[in-house]
């Protein structure tokens, strides 16, 4: 993403953290210096800005939304560098943002270590990739496991994702509304099984004043 219209960019030193501020975290530096770009934080961006990046003479910078939880931040740090990795200008051409989120997925959860892993709970897989948010880390799964992801945001559909192959309603059967209310009713995890599909409801409060149901329904075999 290029920076936002009448945002001025930054030209003092680039690594000294607002001392008011966040700090990055630890994995966000070691990522930043493994593909040798510089990082910082920044407020106030645009609600709907999660980062940018610019050159200096110095080489890339990448600038992260400082106001947004550290796991939002982390993938807006990889899907940046995917986009230099890819060697995208700052004027994106159709399919480089899908581009870029898909290289920022494997950055951020890398195929060697996850594929691994995908068929674990997600409560699980949180603990196991700590630095990834429950959904980019439920996003990932369906790469991996067959399945739909249904995300709910204090009671309204947010997003229906569905694995490549998978076949799945465009809207949430009633089966899947019900452990949805009740996952938001107990504020809990939950799980059955209906229509020959394993179901898992997490329930996530993230601290952003939004409550949010994540549901996967799977089948039986992992994705080809």
């Amino acid at each position: 993403m290029t920076p936002p219209r009448n945002h001025s960019i930054p030209r003092g030193p680039m690594d000294a953290p607002d001392p008011a501020g966040p700090e990055p975290s630890d994995w966000a530096v070691e990522f930043a210096a493994r593909h040798d770009v510089r990082l910082r934080l920044e407020a106030p961006l645009p609600e709907d800005v999660p980062g940018y990046k610019y050159d200096d003479n110095e080489g890339p910078v990448v600038v992260l939304n400082a106001a947004m939880p550290p796991e939002r931040r982390h993938f807006a740090l990889a899907h940046e560098v995917a986009h230099i990795l890819l060697g995208h200008g700052d004027e994106l051409e159709e399919g480089e943002e899908l581009e870029a989120n898909r290289l920022a997925a494997e950055l951020l959860l890398p195929t060697e270590r996850f594929s691994r892993e995908a068929w674990q709970p997600l409560r699980e897989l949180k603990r196991l990739f700590p630095h990834a948010s429950h959904e980019a880390i439920a996003r990932r799964r369906l790469a991996f496991v067959p399945g739909v992801l249904t995300i709910v945001d204090d009671g309204r559909l947010t997003r229906r994702l569905v694995s490549e192959g998978f076949a799945a309603p465009p809207h949430p059967a009633p089966f899947e509304w019900g452990l949805i209310e009740r996952a938001f009713e107990t504020r809990g995890d939950l799980e059955e099984e209906a229509e020959g599909l394993r179901l898992s409801a997490v329930f996530v409060d993230e601290g952003r004043g939004v409550a949010r149901v994540l549901l996967l329904a799977e089948g039986d075999e992992p994705a080809a």
